[in-house]
């Protein structure tokens, strides 16, 4: 089985001559406006029912991994770097001069159970609607990709947290989703980027170096947003699977094996589906695919059987589901699905039963608006934790995983951020093995910041 696509989650996948593969964010906004009102196109205000996001990270024995917002206007006390003074990942801090946590962080020494962050340190300028996390030049250190109106960006990590400038690459219009995956068979990672105005979505091959050829573009339904790549017809190639918020469907692009999609089979889903994650819910070797439906306050599952996919039978979220993260979160090697909701100001939590079905959602408390969701181990304990896009915060929410062997997400005191941030992704931006935190903001000029783990 071969998973290289996911939600929005927030984790780094471990996908063979891949290299790392991070937190794949199909998070935007239809439309990226500086209006706190509706800002994404989905007809209604973003502090009630709207939005749209997607996260999920994968491993090679399939899905073990993840898939976001806050309000209010910051004030800068400081300026920080992460790195070395000519690289680009410098801006203003809102957080002071010192590690949260205590003590017990800054001597490099993981304490299980507390969560060390350094202040937010900014960069770039462009409204960003979609975040992923992986490899694109074989270094062994995570990039960043982002989605903005007209463009994505990706910039190479350079090992301590900091960033190389950007490398712009147009688009049609608005990209609201990112997927990696090899979809050429070259051992190099590519990018398929979900253009919403466009009703397209691009494969830019990649040429290794974090520059990208000329996109394939490839027509689907209304609006595509959440997008996950695997091979869904095991015969070794890539696929893909868009969801297409306007449509209410899911399109099955089949990939060829050297960059080029061809239209396969379309599936009918909830209202307004944003998100898509292709993981394994049940323990046959075919994937499975879960689809968010924000309209809906629904994840429609669809399991992977010889020659496409099960009817779908949906379960029941909270309201205005933003996000779709999968991982184990109680332990028991099952893989369970989570979704921020944005109107219910709290995380969903469904657990896989290991045969294909979820159970019912159980709730935890988060801070305002959330609009992403990304997981990953922000502790060093070895737990799966939650970092959270509060829209309505300016902040990062954090849960911390209390159990190794039950649900357990405790709330960890926020971390203030971006204006408006709306999408989260997870990874070791610095090698100390600590998951470190992105996110971007929606506003205009809000760009992209980084939070250190400091343990």
């Amino acid at each position: 089985m071969t998973i290289l696509g996911f939600g929005r989650l927030g984790q780094l996948g471990q996908l063979g001559t891949l290299g790392m593969l991070g937190t794949l964010g199909t998070l935007g906004l239809l439309a990226m406006t500086s209006c706190r009102g509706d800002d994404d196109g989905d007809g209604g205000s973003s502090d009630t029912t709207t939005g749209t996001t997607t996260e999920v990270p994968a491993t090679s024995t399939g899905l073990d991994t993840s898939a976001t917002e806050t309000r209010g206007e910051s004030t800068s006390t400081g300026s920080t770097t992460t790195g070395g003074s000519e690289s680009t990942s410098t801006g203003e801090t809102t957080t002071g001069e010192t590690t949260t946590g205590g003590e017990v962080c800054g001597d490099g020494v993981p304490v299980p159970g507390t969560m060390c962050f350094l202040p937010f340190v900014s960069f770039g300028d462009m409204p960003t609607g979609a975040l992923v996390l992986g490899d694109l030049d074989g270094d062994g250190t995570l990039d960043v990709l982002g989605g903005h109106p007209g463009s994505f960006s990706a910039r190479l990590g350079l090992g301590d947290g900091s960033f190389d400038a950007p490398t712009d690459v147009p688009a049609p219009s608005g990209v609201l989703g990112l997927a990696l995956g090899d979809f050429d068979g070259d051992g190099v990672l590519d990018v398929a980027a979900a253009n919403t105005g466009d009703d397209s979505v691009g494969i830019h091959l990649g040429n290794g170096d974090g520059s990208f050829a000329a996109p394939q573009l490839v027509s689907v339904d209304e609006s595509p947003r959440g997008l996950a790549a695997a091979d869904f017809d095991d015969n070794g190639d890539l696929d893909l699977a868009v969801a297409n918020e306007a449509s209410g469907t899911v399109t099955l692009l089949v990939g060829q094996g050297d960059g080029s999609m061809s239209p396969g089979d379309t599936l009918g889903v909830g209202t307004s589906p944003i998100a898509v994650v292709a993981l394994a819910l049940d323990d046959d070797p075919a994937i499975d695919l879960a689809v968010l439906n924000f309209g809906a306050g629904s994840i429609s599952v669809f399991l992977g059987q010889p020659g496409g996919f099960s009817p779908e039978e949906a379960f029941t979220t909270g309201v205005a589901p933003r996000a779709l993260v999968a991982r184990d979160f109680d332990g028991n090697a099952v893989l369970d699905l989570a979704t921020p909701n944005q109107a219910n100001d709290n995380l969903s939590v469904l657990l896989g039963d290991g045969l294909g079905s979820l159970g019912d959602a159980e709730f935890f408390v988060v801070g305002s608006g959330p609009r992403d969701a990304a997981a990953g181990d922000l502790d060093g304990d070895g737990l799966v934790d939650l970092a959270l896009a509060l829209e309505g915060n300016d902040a990062v929410g954090l849960l911390r995983s209390a159990m190794p062997d039950a649900l357990s997400l405790l709330p960890e005191d926020p971390l203030p951020t971006l204006v408006r941030p709306v999408v989260i992704a997870v990874g070791d931006l610095d090698g100390n093995g600590v998951d470190d935190i992105v996110t971007g903001s929606i506003e205009d000029g809000g760009g992209l910041a980084v939070l250190l783990a400091d343990p």
